[in-house]
């Protein structure tokens, strides 16, 4: 069982996390998740109101933040000044259609539970251990609302069996170690979707992942655990790169998507949430071709610009077909 199914595939590079106030979000991913700030920027002018969408006099102030020199799981905090509308929050409850949360692996799930709950985080459940097939082990998860209405999800991989995918995960980790204060960076980030075919496709022929995991849930107690209907039934598929991190958690309600909120409307900035997936293409034309063929809409056409924390660089901006959030397509420096 190889551990990277997609050797030239494109992983999370970057979640993008629209704040409510940048001092309070570094204060909690950096002195709490252990990731490292690049300094942080003023982003404003004709490219940046372009790529967000945000009109003439938007501008915000933005730092990337990288964990362990990572380039795979990053996370870029920008918050936006000069809107001239009313800024909401993203996600209104756990039902959603759209970006969901953002994983972290940690060694022991209870004790950063313990520490947690210390400063204050409210947790969804306790710690929860899920019972999947035998190719892919058992993990124990845990879920809380961090800053910006973004959900956290800690992650403790519980199977050492290197047969599994659990475990292999677990083997990489302990070579790669852990951040300062016991994270990693984003292993994976959950994308739920109304149309798994058509979303699956994007990350295949677009950023050319491949998939890792493809199960249904439909267990009363994992419902439980993720705010989920009584009697839900969900296609799960774990979309990889070329590394163990910055996997994409693709999940479609089988039984309940009359009950999700759209959040297409709603991830858009200035709004105070998860707003986009970034990814480093080798090949931004030929990505942005392989969207075009899959109708993904363009939301921001190509532009050359200095991006925080990456210097120069040409991206664009897409909706996935299977569910609409926004992905943004980096050129490889």
């Amino acid at each position: 069982m190889a551990e990277i199914v997609a050797p030239e595939g494109a992983p999370l590079a970057i979640a993008v996390v629209s704040c409510e106030r940048l001092e309070d979000s570094l204060a909690f991913y950096c002195d709490r998740i252990g990731f490292d700030a690049a300094d942080t920027v003023r982003w404003r002018g004709p490219d940046f109101e372009a790529l967000w969408g945000v009109g003439g006099g938007g501008e915000a102030r933005a730092a990337l933040l990288t964990a362990q020199g990572c380039a795979v799981g990053r996370i870029l905090l920008v918050e936006f000044a000069g809107a001239r509308r009313q800024r909401i929050q993203v996600t209104p409850n756990s039902q959603v259609f759209g970006l969901a949360n953002l994983n972290f692996y940690v060694s022991d799930a209870a004790a950063a539970v313990s520490e947690l709950r210390r400063d204050g985080y409210d947790f969804w459940t306790e710690a929860t251990q899920h019972s999947l097939t035998a190719g892919v082990g058992n993990p124990i998860e845990v879920l809380f609302d961090g800053p910006d209405g973004v959900a956290i999800n800690l992650v403790q991989l519980a199977s050492p069996d290197p047969q599994t995918r659990i475990g292999q995960m677990r083997a990489y980790v302990e070579r790669q170690g852990y951040t300062r204060r016991g994270f990693t960076p984003v292993v994976t980030t959950s994308h739920v979707v109304r149309s798994l075919a058509r979303a699956r496709a994007f990350y295949e022929q677009v950023l050319r992942m491949g998939a890792l995991i493809d199960e249904q849930m439909s267990a009363e107690h994992v419902n439980a655990f993720l705010r989920l209907p009584q009697g839900a039934r969900t296609h799960i598929t774990f979309m990889q790169g070329n590394h163990m991190f910055g996997k994409i958690a693709l999940s479609e309600p089988l039984n309940y998507a009359a009950r999700c909120v759209d959040l297409k409307p709603r991830a858009v900035a200035p709004n105070i949430g998860y707003l986009a997936q970034g990814f480093e293409v080798a090949e931004l034309g030929a990505a942005l071709e392989a969207a075009r063929h899959l109708e993904a809409e363009l939301v921001a056409p190509p532009r050359h610009a200095v991006l925080p924390g990456l210097g120069p660089r040409r991206s664009a901006i897409v909706r996935n077909p299977g569910s609409g959030a926004l992905q943004w397509l980096i050129q490889r420096a």
